[in-house]
């Protein structure tokens, strides 16, 4: 009886499929490039199908989805992609592949000001093309390698919409914020209809509404944690204003309100104050240490002489 001890490239191939259904995804990717290597079963199919794989432990990264969007892009004729029990629609994975990307780009980007505002309108832009472009069908990665069908291109329209509202509020907040508290409203309106907590968005609401006149100087602020904070005090019954909420002390009677500009000069000043407190301590330590080592100079010289004169 002979034995086959190696499988040419359409066994790998036919193998490989198996594997794939079987969950053994790293014994799977290692006969697809096999056969590919010998021209077994179909190569740029294989290809994907090596993609897919690099993908399932990847999905929150930009390279893997542009990997596998290049691997579809190459693809002659096929228009669905077997993987395991699953029948993957290519032109549907290849729309999902460049969302995604351009998800994870704009979502990892950071700035401040203006540039947070202009994120959030090419995340609206995103979220809408999320929406028409693959609707109320589940994303096929997560319903893959997540097993999770609740993922839509509706509930990303949701999500990216809120997300971008909240992007433009922090890039606004410091200008205007009013208006970034108008934004976290929307924001939560997003997340709500997506069944999402809005305790975060709402919080922040408050604040960025809140106003409040400096007990140093009589200014008056809007938005608490923004252009003015809360700091300790002992504030007596006399010193309330019960007459203006807005300079009112909080109501446990052991803050004051203070704008930015005080609170920042107060601790500007402190630091000027600890740093030249620092620098005068180190000044005597290394005095200290000079006389001290001077010290234990003069007693090693004392000692040499001591045991020289023996």
């Amino acid at each position: 009886m002979a034995f086959k001890l190696f499988k040419n490239g359409d066994e790998l191939y036919e193998s490989s499929k198996e594997l794939i259904k079987r969950g053994e995804f790293a014994k799977a990717r290692e006969y697809l490039i096999k056969s590919i290597d010998k021209d077994g079963g179909v190569d740029d199919v294989a290809a994907v199908q090596v993609a897919l794989i690099d993908l399932s432990g990847r999905l929150t990264n930009a390279s893997a989805y542009q990997n596998l969007l290049t691997s579809l892009n190459k693809l002659t004729s096929a228009k669905e992609v077997e993987f395991g029990l699953d029948v993957i629609d290519v032109e549907d994975m290849k729309t999902e592949c460049e969302l995604t990307v351009r998800k994870i780009q704009l979502l990892s980007s950071g700035g401040s000001g203006n540039a947070l505002v202009e994120k959030g309108k090419a995340l609206q832009e995103l979220a809408a093309d999320y929406q028409s472009r693959i609707g109320g069908k589940s994303l096929i990665a997560i319903s893959l390698f997540k097993k999770d069908t609740s993922i839509t291109g509706n509930t990303e329209f949701y999500n990216l919409m809120a997300v971008a509202y909240e992007s433009m509020a922090d890039g606004c907040v410091f200008d205007d914020p009013r208006q970034a508290a108008e934004y976290q409203q929307i924001a939560a309106g997003y997340r709500q209809q997506n069944g999402q907590s809005t305790d975060e968005n709402m919080r922040r609401v408050q604040e960025y509404s809140r106003t409040c006149t400096c007990w140093m100087c009589g200014r008056i602020a809007i938005g608490e944690g923004i252009h003015f904070y809360s700091a300790p005090a002992e504030v007596s019954p006399s010193l309330e204003d019960k007459a203006s909420s807005a300079a009112a002390s909080r109501a446990d009677s052991q803050h004051i309100y203070i704008c930015r500009a005080c609170y920042t000069a107060i601790s500007n000043r402190s630091d000027e104050i600890s740093r030249a407190y620092y620098q005068q301590t180190m000044q005597h330590m290394q005095a200290m240490e000079a006389r001290l080592q001077a010290e234990i100079a003069a007693l090693q010289t004392q000692i040499a002489f001591a045991r020289m004169g023996r």
